[in-house]
C-alpha cells in the first residue's frame, strides 16, 4: 500500500506538527478464496467503537449507487461477444484529503521485535460507510468530464453495466466490443482508475498484464480459484467456450474467519463425509451457499427449500422444544438430504451459454420464452 501510495508512514515531524482531528482505525486480514488477485487482504474497521464513538457513526452513507445484479448479467448475456473487467484497487484509487488521512491513522510493525510505527491510509478505504458511493460517483464522474463527451455508449456502459469494481458489458460485434473496452480504459486512467487485462468471450487465455507482478505467492488457500478461473458477479464464467456455471460446493469442513478450511466434496465423498447425526442448522448452512442469482439451477434450489421446509416440519412432531436447530433429522430426511447434495456436488459441472443472442443475428428480439 506504501508503494501503491494508498498509505503513508507519518514521521515524528508530522505527528507533534498536526493540531487537527485523529483517529486510529484498528485492522485485520479477511481471507476470500474465490478472489484470484488478493485472496488474502488488509481490511479496516471504521465500526469500531471509542467512548461509544466510531468513525463511522461520523460519516453520511450517502445514496445506493449500485446496480442490480440481475440487471447487470441480463446485460452481460445479452450481446453475441461479451468482455469481462475489473479495476485495480478501485477503493484505493481516490484520494483522501489531507483532514480525512488523519482520521485513518493505524500503527503497524513488520514483525514482534520492530518497533510500532504510525501510518495512515491516503485513499478511500473501503471499510468506510461512504466508501462504495464515493468510489462509484468518482468513476461515473471522470466519465462525464468534458474531453468524453462523444463516448456516448462507453458512459452508459460505466454507469450501467458496472458492479462495484466488475465491468461486463457484451456487443454484436467484437471489433466494437474491442474498441468500446479500449475507450473505457482511456476514461478511467483520467481519473486514476486502472483496469486489470480484460477477458473476452471465446478467448483461450487471459491476455498478459502491462506490469509483470514479481510478487510470490506465500499462502494457498483452500479451495482458491486459478488464475484461469474466472467470475461474473458470483457465477463462474469460462472464456474458452463462452459459459457461465454456478459456483457451488458441499463442505462441512470446520471454518475460520468465515472460510472452510477442508476442500469441497466429490460427488462420490458426499455420503461417507455427511455428519451423522446431520442437523437443521447443517443442513441450511450448505443449501443456503448455493448462489443463482439467474434462477439457472432454480429446479435445485427449489428442491434444497421444500427439504429445508421438511426438516422444520418434522421437528415440530418430533421435538417438543422450540429450539431445533441443533437437532437431529431423521434417518429417511437425511437420505433424501445426502441426494440432494450428490446433485448440487454436480451442479458445479453444469454449463450455460451465456449469450441469449444467436450468432449474426438479423434483428433485434421481440421477446424470449423459457420451455421446461
Amino acid at each position: 500500500m506504501v508503494d501503491r501510495k494508498a498509505a503513508v508512514k507519518l514521521s515524528k515531524e508530522v505527528l507533534q506538527e498536526w493540531t487537527g482531528p485523529v483517529w486510529y482505525i484498528s485492522h485485520l486480514i479477511a481471507l476470500n478464496p474465490h478472489s484470484i488477485s488478493t485472496p488474502v487482504r488488509l481490511v479496516w474497521n471504521s465500526s469500531q467503537k471509542y467512548r461509544g464513538l466510531s468513525l463511522n457513526d461520523m460519516l453520511i452513507k450517502g445514496p445506493d449507487v449500485l446496480n442490480p445484479i440481475r440487471a447487470v448479467l441480463l446485460r452481460f448475456r445479452a450481446g453475441v461477444f461479451a468482455a469481462l473487467g475489473d479495476i485495480q484497487k478501485m477503493y484505493n484509487s481516490v484520494w483522501l484529503e489531507e483532514k480525512e488521512v488523519h482520521l485513518h491513522r493505524f500503527l503497524w510493525r513488520d514483525s514482534e521485535d520492530a518497533e510500532i510505527e504510525d501510518f495512515a491510509i491516503t485513499r478511500v478505504n473501503i471499510g468506510d460507510k461512504p466508501a462504495g458511493c464515493i468510489a462509484q460517483v468518482a468513476m461515473r464522474e471522470t466519465a462525464s468530464l468534458p474531453p468524453f463527451t462523444k463516448f456516448k455508449e462507453e458512459k452508459r456502459v460505466l454507469e450501467e453495466d458496472v458492479y462495484v469494481d466488475d465491468i461486463l458489458t457484451s456487443h454484436n460485434n467484437l471489433d466494437h466490443l474491442k474498441l468500446l473496452t479500449s475507450n473505457i480504459e482511456q476514461i478511467l486512467k483520467a481519473g486514476g482508475f486502472f483496469m486489470k487485462p480484460w477477458v473476452y468471450s471465446s478467448q483461450s487465455e487471459r491476455e498478459e498484464s502491462k506490469e509483470v507482478n514479481m510478487e510470490l505467492k506465500t499462502m494457498i488457500l483452500p479451495n482458491q480459484l486459478t488464475e484461469k478461473d474466472n467470475k461474473a458477479l458470483g457465477l463462474g464464467y469460462t472464456a474458452e467456450d463462452d459459459k457461465l456455471h454456478v459456483m457451488v460446493a458441499v463442505n462441512f469442513s470446520k471454518r475460520k474467519k468465515k472460510m472452510r478450511l477442508g476442500q469441497d466434496l466429490l460427488r462420490e465423498e458426499v455420503k461417507g463425509q455427511t455428519p451423522d447425526p446431520l442437523t437443521r442448522r447443517e443442513l441450511l448452512s450448505q443449501i443456503s451457499a448455493l448462489y443463482d442469482p439467474l434462477g439457472l439451477v432454480a429446479p435445485a434450489k427449489q428442491k434444497g427449500a421444500i427439504l429445508v421446509r421438511r426438516a422444520f416440519q418434522e421437528a415440530k412432531l418430533m421435538y417438543c422444544t422450540r429450539d431445533t436447530w441443533d437437532a437431529a433429522l431423521s434417518k429417511e430426511l437425511r437420505e433424501d438430504a445426502i441426494k440432494l447434495l450428490e446433485e448440487y456436488a454436480d451442479l458445479s459441472q453444469l454449463r450455460f451459454i451465456r449469450s441469449l443472442t444467436p450468432p449474426d443475428p438479423h434483428a433485434s428480439p421481440i421477446g424470449i420464452t423459457f420451455i421446461f
